[in-house]
């Protein structure tokens, strides 16, 4: 019997949906390699492994038999087409610009950046990149008032907002607004200052990690 050698690849992306043709071997970032009936069960492989596999490939060296190789990929690597690209780093003068201009719409103070509220975000978002979670918790137990504290801001008033997945600012701020507790805390009348963080971690299922910080000290804080 004679077979075809059609090599046929398929690179799925369970983000999209969308399927893509190609005609040389997989690029990198391949992590695991399965021996599947038909493509659309490596595509639910890729699915059912959604913390890790960023996109699937299907090798069918001969399309008159159902023997199709599977590659999934976790697009950590340069090349792959499925690969994770880190976010444009976060600005802070745009950030606090932006906020001060949604509070401006309600009559509402403008806030001013500070740089304890600043560390004690990048601390919660180191820890939660780090842990791969979402939590108003830190993993030591801490909640963001002992965090605030933490870093010598002695509050009357603090309040956190946090965040996962979002890759820029510009998509996060809008998330929060349309989160009607979120959006509670962006114009709140009692808070003074502002702090803001994002960290990057592409090994883990959210790989954006985000927390902000609005409060009001109980003295003038240099």
């Amino acid at each position: 019997m004679r077979f075809l050698a059609i090599p046929l690849i398929f690179a799925i992306s369970p983000q999209t949906g969308m399927a893509e043709t190609f005609d040389d071997a997989p690029p990198p970032g391949t992590y695991r390699t399965v021996t599947v009936s038909d493509p659309a069960e490596c595509a639910a492989l890729c699915n059912n492994d959604s913390d890790t596999c960023r996109g699937a490939q299907s090798l069918q060296p001969d399309i008159t038999v159902n023997h199709v190789i599977c590659y999934l990929n976790d697009g950590l690597e340069t090349g792959s087409p499925f690969e994770i690209k880190p976010p444009e780093p976060l600005q802070l003068d745009i950030a606090v610009a932006d906020l001060n201009a949604y509070r401006a719409q309600y009559n509402l103070p403008p806030v001013r950046l500070n740089a304890r509220l600043n560390a004690a975000s990048q601390t919660h978002a180191e820890d939660m990149a780090r842990h791969g979670m979402i939590s108003h918790s830190g993993t030591d137990g801490s909640s963001h008032s002992d965090r605030v504290q933490r870093k010598g801001y002695v509050f009357s008033i603090a309040a956190e907002n946090v965040a996962s997945g979002q890759n820029s600012w510009e998509k996060v701020f809008k998330a929060w607004q349309e989160s009607p507790g979120h959006n509670e805390n962006l114009l709140r009348n009692d808070v003074e200052d502002f702090g803001v963080a994002l960290v990057f971690e592409p090994t883990t299922r959210y790989k954006h990690y985000w927390a902000m910080l609005l409060a009001s000290p109980l003295e003038d804080i240099q």
